[in-house]
């Protein structure tokens, strides 16, 4: 999980929720919506905007200076901060909570007093204190209490879920990646089964272990309301823990009115003794009790979401910041008292938005920014307005922001094990479709490598704004080289390949798919649509329909293996490649778990991801993710797409956007329209 991403990433985040990522996670950008900084980084063919364009939602937001309005593409899964892996959900969320520390401003790796006045680190650097403030209350008018905070962090673990971000925390703190597991180990469960049979479940873990686990976190994250802190304890250094937990993952709920909703009470056990947590353990989106209300402390209050139409936030005007949170922060209520995220997949609805001063933040995808070229009035080279600025049009009506390093990628994932029962892959035969294990055949998998044009993609979908990666791991961090290897487009190799391919199968019958991308995103339609034409030069008979889904049901059939191949961003959760090869690789990883990866290569992937996150030594560290990037070449486990840079259009009167590589979508409580 940046956190999976959309640009709406992209992680508006990677982002994608409008998501790989990640969470952040999963993208649609984030893929970001109203920061085109993921995945969602533009598309090929131009759309024209509809003759008569849609009515405003919303009164024109270029004259009112009280409500921002942001048209972007997606929308959230969930309103349940706990559950939330992907920049849509999480970019709305951080709005509504607070977490007990907040980023400085752009700075990733520095920390502002949040529900925390201030905090400090034992010295052997396994124990957090924070000292939480008093005279805080939540959108429903309880009190906050340290013991809220501590039952949020340990809600969210015990809650867990398949693909979600719970793991970020689970490893520090319990040295597992998932609760589940973390019980069959602890109660010596075979989790081995063979292909047909159902797996194990909590049921079947002994009450003991059970109520045991639960204890241990409640011990390893403990809120004394006497003393008003918030201890927590993680079993070895954790370098990255500070930007965990001032991200949505350490929003604070009201412990006493989540109960009275019906969510877990806090108690690991019922007045007989037994375990009672299992009952709120992995919910669907839609089961949690936060799925469409919201209870925070932050600047906004979630006012309504209408599916499939809008997300309105309003201002908490109680909101209890007295002093400005930086240097030349904002204080107090917010400037903007309504903020309006309207769902408009298509660009052709954004730009008549944009063109009518009804949008003040619009998705633009990469390729139709010279759609609004000359609506440019300020463009600044970099991430804020302190950045240096040149004025392009004295009569335009937009910021641009753009240049600024992004913390995302976007890649084609192969599903190695495809559910038998996927519409996406025709008859399951070769020919009029493919068998669920098409993709394990590594042939297929670097021929599909060497059938997709990079130079096309980067120069059309992203004008030239982004660069080939090497493998899962981003420029910048551990374990990645300039010069490793990377496949290139060559549809003589792809073809020798295919031949090779299922001994000769697949060049004697031929096949076809469907390559599915999330609606409205149309840089990722734009490469499904570059592999499809290539391989069908290739031979006619090499078949691949694209098609769009709604973001949730993108994510949702990503989670259950039905995509052949699911295009999707990650925005990284924190600035490790730790945080790379896991998504991308291990078994328990938010892109990996679903791709199905065969035992042996799945086990040599796990034990050096494992070993790494270990490795105290920064050189061994380097070199065991140089090795699992070379492996991620040899075995062609996904296309690793593109690693772009940020562009970020909004209304000139937009004032105080900041871009901070971590953050999910955009904050909006620095933001005004003053001018």
């Amino acid at each position: 999980m940046s956190r999976l991403i959309r640009t709406l990433l992209s992680l508006t985040l990677l982002l994608g929720a409008m998501g790989l990522a990640a969470c952040r996670g999963e993208q649609p950008a984030a893929d970001q919506p109203t920061d085109q900084s993921a995945s969602e980084e533009g598309d090929a063919a131009p759309e024209q905007p509809p003759e008569e364009p849609e009515a405003p939602e919303a009164p024109a937001s270029s004259v009112d200076t009280e409500t921002l309005v942001i048209a972007s593409i997606g929308e959230p899964e969930t309103m349940d901060p706990a559950w939330t892996y992907e920049t849509t959900g999480s970019g709305l969320q951080q709005n509504i909570y607070d977490p007990m520390i907040y980023f400085n401003r752009e700075k990733p790796d520095e920390f502002v007093p949040q529900l925390a006045t201030e905090w400090a680190l034992s010295e052997d650097g396994t124990t957090y204190t924070f000292q939480i403030r008093e005279g805080v209350t939540f959108h429903e008018g309880g009190t906050l209490e340290p013991s809220d905070i501590a039952y949020s962090i340990q809600r969210g673990l015990l809650q867990d879920r398949v693909d979600g971000p719970q793991w970020l925390l689970m490893e520090p703190l319990l040295g597992s990646s998932s609760i589940t597991d973390l019980a069959f180990e602890r109660a010596e469960i075979n989790t081995d089964v063979a292909e047909g049979e159902e797996g194990p479940t909590l049921a079947d873990v002994p009450n003991d272990v059970l109520v045991e686990i639960c204890d241990e976190i409640q011990v390893a994250i403990a809120g004394d309301n006497e003393a008003g802190t918030v201890t927590i304890d993680v079993l070895q250094p954790t370098p990255w823990m500070l930007q965990l937990l001032a991200q949505t993952w350490g929003s604070a709920l009201d412990k006493e009115w989540m109960a009275e909703q019906g969510d877990w009470d806090g108690n690991c056990a019922n007045a007989e003794g037994v375990a009672t947590w299992m009952e709120w353990n992995a919910p669907e989106a839609q089961e949690t009790v936060l799925f469409d209300q919201a209870n925070g402390t932050g600047p906004f209050m979630l006012e309504s979401w209408k599916k499939g139409e809008s997300v309105t936030l309003v201002a908490n005007e109680d909101y209890w910041r007295t002093e400005p949170i930086w240097e030349g922060g904002p204080s107090g209520a917010p400037a903007i008292k309504r903020v309006v995220m309207q769902k408009v997949d298509e660009w052709g609805n954004r730009l008549a938005k944009l063109q009518a001063g009804e949008a003040d933040i619009v998705n633009v995808p990469r390729g139709q920014i010279d759609q609004v070229e000359g609506m440019i009035h300020t463009q600044f080279e970099g991430g804020d307005e302190s950045a240096p600025a040149e004025m392009l049009n004295p009569d335009g009506t937009l910021k641009l922001f753009i240049g600024y390093p992004l913390v995302s990628m976007t890649a084609a994932m192969f599903t190695f094990d495809i559910n038998p029962d996927s519409e996406f892959i025709g008859s399951g035969e070769l020919g009029d479709g493919i068998p669920p294990d098409f993709f394990s055949d590594l042939d297929v998998r670097k021929a599909f490598n060497y059938c997709f044009d990079w130079e096309t993609f980067i120069a059309d979908a992203l004008k030239g704004e982004g660069v080939q990666p090497q493998g899962p791991i981003i420029s910048g961090l551990q374990g990645h080289d300039p010069d490793s290897p990377v496949y290139t487009y060559d549809i003589e190799l792809c073809r020798q390949f295919l031949a090779s391919a299922w001994d000769g199968a697949v060049a004697e019958n031929g096949f076809s798919m469907t390559l599915a991308y999330n609606e409205g995103n149309e840089t990722r339609q734009t490469a499904a649509e570059i592999l499809a034409d290539n391989l069908a030069a290739v031979d006619p008979r090499y078949k691949i329909q694209v098609q769009d889904l709604e973001w949730p049901s993108f994510l949702e059939a990503r989670r259950v293996q039905s995509l052949p191949i699911s295009v999707s961003g990650w925005l990284e959760d924190y600035h490790d490649a730790s945080n790379w090869v896991h998504p991308f690789m291990h078994s328990n990883g938010a892109y990996a778990r679903a791709q199905g990866f065969p035992t042996e290569m799945q086990e040599r992937f796990d034990a050096l991801i494992d070993q790494a996150v270990l490795e105290t030594d920064e050189a061994i560290r380097a070199d065991l993710y140089a090795q699992l990037q070379q492996m991620a070449y040899e075995d062609a486990i996904n296309i690793f797409l593109v690693q772009a840079t940020g562009r970020n259009y909004m209304n000139k009167a937009v004032n105080g956007w900041f871009y901070n590589p971590l953050r999910s979508g955009d904050w909006y409580y620095p933001i005004n329209k003053e001018g």
